[in-house]
């Protein structure tokens, strides 16, 4: 008994002795493991400060000194080259298309204003864009019709009476009302522009100064292929205080407008007296022909009628265009279409002076490269029409001759031809050269230029 008891005291010091050897084996693992973690975490606060501190070294290395984009501009402002010479002229951009006023010099200490680095010639300015709420487009709206308002001044109301026949053929007074626009005060006569089919066959015409004072009108002179006329109206017939009242339209230019510019139409676009109507421009750079030249016209997204008339003006209040009715074609017929002023100036200024019209006689179009090419020409104009016993057919000008050149000069375009041909007075023997287009020979043909006539 005492050897199996011996034994077993053995056998328990022995368990004994194997419970301690587990708990250090466990310690050993344990302190490996805390470490590992602790170092772990040391090592990602070293990475994260090194990526904080280099990330953005690297980005301008790789991507270079990019800058940010753009915010659309809410008020773009115009060159200050052009701004120079703007307060004067005629030029279209002294405002922006959109009718945005000219910055001035002091520009630069707006906050609100473009930021640029003077140093970079290449730097992009930068606007602050701004909300608009309702309360502004009311703004914007009022601010167009006193613009509006303004440009009347130059519009008065052109009242015809016309003999007609009714239905039963018996005589009737018809009353044809159009408007006309002042384009000159000479200080004994006020000069208005109206559509020449108004007041052609009127027995009287009268201006309407108010809504109570009428004044009596007489035919000044007319063309009858623009269908366009000028009233002359004595201005002593017209009270003082609403003489003074009366502004003298300022015509502008037509050449360089742009599609998507905002107009305002006045007089009587929609076919009733003192109308007014807002919208942009459609299409440009189509034209017609006429004797001897080429009118310019553009499209709007109005609404005109057969009874529309008045003028076109932009948003610094210059008349860029009339409105027609008669000078369509093709597409033009079924769309609101506007003669440009540009090109119209020179008829206006001889009918306000009543100077005789030079007269050759031909309808013609600018030529195209591509035809250019096919004649070896460089430039010159395609006569497709000579109008019967004109000078220009008398000289023996054919359709489809090219007309190279009118006396010393290169002929470029059909607004050259015009000019040129108005250098000369009427019955001059003027030399054309010619070349026909179904031969390489040019040819030279005495023109004796004529007075156009009515």
């Amino acid at each position: 008994m005492s050897e199996t008891n011996k034994d077993h005291e053995e056998f328990e010091f022995i368990k004994e002795q194997i419970l301690p050897k587990r708990h250090k084996k466990f310690k050993k693992w344990l302190i490996p493991f805390v470490m590992t973690i602790l170092m772990a975490v040391v090592f990602g606060l070293v990475a994260a400060l090194t990526f904080c501190f280099a990330e953005p070294r690297l980005y301008k290395r790789m991507h270079g000194d990019k800058e940010n984009p753009f915010t659309i501009p809410s008020s773009p402002i115009p060159d200050k080259k052009d701004d120079k010479n703007s307060s004067n002229d005629n030029k279209v951009d002294n405002k922006d298309h959109d009718g945005n006023k000219n910055s001035s010099e002091n520009d630069t200490e707006d906050p609100d204003g473009p930021v640029a680095d003077p140093d970079d010639n290449q730097s992009q300015v930068i606007y602050k864009s701004i909300d608009a709420d309702i309360e502004d487009y009311v703004t914007i709206l009022s601010e167009i019709k006193e613009l509006s308002n303004e440009a009347a001044r130059s519009i008065l109301t052109v009242s015809c009476i016309v003999e007609d026949k009714d239905w039963f053929d018996n005589p009737i007074e018809k009353k044809v009302n159009t408007s006309g626009i002042v384009v000159k005060n000479n200080g004994t006569s006020l000069l208005l522009l109206v559509s020449l089919d108004r007041v052609k066959e009127a027995n009287s015409i009268k201006v309407e100064i108010s809504e109570s004072t009428s004044v009596e009108a007489v035919l000044h002179d007319y063309e009858s292929e623009l269908n366009l006329a000028i009233l002359a109206v004595n201005a002593a017939d017209i009270p003082a205080r609403l003489l003074g009242d009366i502004k003298v339209a300022n015509l502008g230019e037509s050449y360089a407008l742009t599609v998507g510019s905002p107009i305002i139409a006045l007089g009587n676009p929609n076919g009733y007296i003192s109308s007014m109507d807002i919208g942009i421009i459609t299409s440009k750079g189509s034209t017609i022909s006429i004797t001897d030249n080429e009118l310019d016209l553009f499209n709007t997204n109005m609404t005109f009628t057969k009874d529309s008339d008045g003028v076109i003006v932009n948003f610094k209040g210059e008349v860029i265009g009339l409105i027609t009715r008669t000078l369509k074609q093709n597409i033009n017929k079924e769309l609101s279409t506007v003669l440009g002023i540009t090109r119209v100036k020179p008829y206006i200024e001889r009918m306000v002076n009543q100077k005789s019209r030079i007269y050759c006689g031909i309808v013609a179009e600018n030529l195209p490269e591509s035809v250019m090419l096919e004649h070896n020409v460089k430039s010159g104009i395609y006569v497709y029409e000579v109008k019967t016993d004109s000078p220009a057919f008398n000289a023996g000008i054919r359709s489809g001759d090219i007309i190279l050149g009118v006396g010393d000069g290169f002929i470029s375009n059909m607004n050259n031809f015009y000019r040129v041909i108005n250098e000369y007075e009427p019955g001059t023997e003027v030399v054309f050269k010619v070349k026909r287009s179904n031969t390489d020979k040019e040819i030279e043909l005495k023109v004796v230029i004529a007075e156009k006539k009515q």
